[in-house]
């Protein structure tokens, strides 16, 4: 084997190695951009995640003072009947003396 065969042999792998290194670049390219598409995307959904946190916990809120309202509400009624009941025992030991 000669130099020039030599030369055209390293000429073919050093044309192979520098395709390859465009091919790589371009998939690296590539890649770069998908993971930056992937990372606007999930923070996207990492503020949806957020928003529907706050929103769960502004309905747990809600529902938590609404459950106390009725508690209190209840309790308020439940007074009320009692009252209603005490009066009704007096009327009727009223009734029951005369």
């Amino acid at each position: 084997m000669n130099i020039n065969e030599q030369i055209e042999g390293i000429e073919i792998k050093v044309r192979q190695v520098a395709l390859k290194l465009e091919r790589l670049q371009r998939e690296n390219a590539t890649l770069i951009a998908e993971n930056q598409q992937l990372k606007t995307d999930m923070d996207k959904q990492e503020a949806m995640i957020i928003a529907l946190k706050n929103k769960l916990e502004t309905a747990q809120s809600a529902m938590e003072q609404r459950a106390d309202e009725e508690t209190e509400h209840s309790r308020q009624q439940k007074q009320l009947i009692d009252q209603y009941i005490q009066e009704i025992d007096k009327c009727i030991e009223w009734l029951h003396r005369n």
